[in-house]
């Protein structure tokens, strides 16, 4: 029975240790530019977009350099947010080796 509760306080711990991960991951935002400046895109940890900025010199560009700059810049900044997700994260993994097996 003691064992019971336990693996429920280590479930209950998991998941305050899941909520506060997920609000540093909303508040953390890294900028992205693509190559020739024509984007920045602002991304947050938890990879939702929260703001795209377009430069005037988009218009010096064909419209397939735009599709490509654009698909650059969001690849990039979903790498980067991914990256910043797994170092937030990296402290989860001691805890998920606590939990009881299935």
């Amino acid at each position: 029975m003691f064992d019971k509760l336990g693996q429920l306080k280590d479930l209950w711990q998991l998941k305050n240790q899941i909520q506060e991960i997920k609000k540093r991951l909303d508040n953390m935002v890294i900028k992205v530019d693509s190559p020739n400046h024509l984007f920045e895109i602002t991304v947050s940890g938890a990879q939702e977009v929260k703001e795209v900025a377009v430069s005037d010199l988009i218009k010096n560009f064909s419209k397939e350099q735009v599709a490509e700059e654009l698909k650059t810049v969001i690849n990039k900044a979903v790498r980067e947010s991914q990256g910043m997700a797994a170092q937030a994260m990296g402290g989860m993994a001691g805890m998920a080796d606590s939990l009881p097996k299935a």
